[in-house]
């Protein structure tokens, strides 16, 4: 192999490396990038949680990796001026363009958004009435633990929903982790189910070109 086409390999995958640390740490002009794309990708596995969460006016809602809050933001136009959502997110660059996003909701006290892990979360016990997570499961380094503390801050009876990008019949797609989406969702309610979840559903819809691995589970 030349020189030549030797070093082309390393700084293509130089950059792939560049792009992934974007997407698990954002950061800079690229991390903004980053969260947009990511936002817009997910739209339609946001709009399959909101679904299946069942908002109604006043919920309390919690979103874990909300990103840059544009998800949040459609949650709170739902659930109206007597609800209240909170994000929570790993990323200090994806905490503040939610926070941003969000702003005037945060002023009212209908809306707050804070950097913080699902295994450790910052709300008293039963705050939430729902709570969702989509393409993030992948992410917890713990996830029984991370499930436990959901349990905690969700009210009995509440209902969480986890969504996670699965193959479907465009099976050339590169989305990342399109794949292996049911197989987190799989391993998501055999977690769930020893944190003390009930499993309400475990489906597949449509998502575009691929599908959404949906789980719903209740307090």
């Amino acid at each position: 192999m030349s020189k030549a086409k030797t070093g082309a390999m390393l700084n293509d995958a130089a950059e792939s490396r560049s792009v992934a640390s974007q997407f698990g740490n954002p950061r800079g002009l690229l991390g903004r990038l980053a969260l947009t794309s990511m936002a817009y990708k997910n739209g339609r596995y946001n709009g399959a949680a909101r679904q299946a969460l069942d908002l109604q006016p006043g919920d309390n809602v919690l979103e874990i990796g909300c990103g840059p809050g544009v998800s949040l933001r459609k949650v709170a136009r739902i659930i109206g001026q007597s609800g209240f959502v909170a994000g929570v997110d790993h990323a200090p660059l994806a905490v503040h363009m939610a926070r941003h996003k969000l702003h005037w909701m945060i002023k009212r006290g209908c809306a707050q958004v804070l950097q913080a892990s699902v295994e450790d979360l910052p709300f008293e016990t039963g705050r939430f009435d729902k709570a969702y997570a989509v393409n993030s499961f992948q992410f917890w380094p713990e996830p029984h633990e991370g499930l436990v503390e959901l349990a905690r801050v969700l009210k009995p009876g509440g209902r969480l929903v986890i969504v996670q990008r699965s193959a479907g019949a465009d099976t050339t797609s590169n989305f990342a982790g399109a794949q292996g989406g049911w197989d987190r969702v799989e391993r998501a309610v055999d977690a769930a189910k020893q944190a003390g979840f009930s499993v309400v559903d475990v489906t597949q819809e449509p998502a575009g070109k691929l599908v959404a691995a949906i789980a719903i589970f209740e307090r």
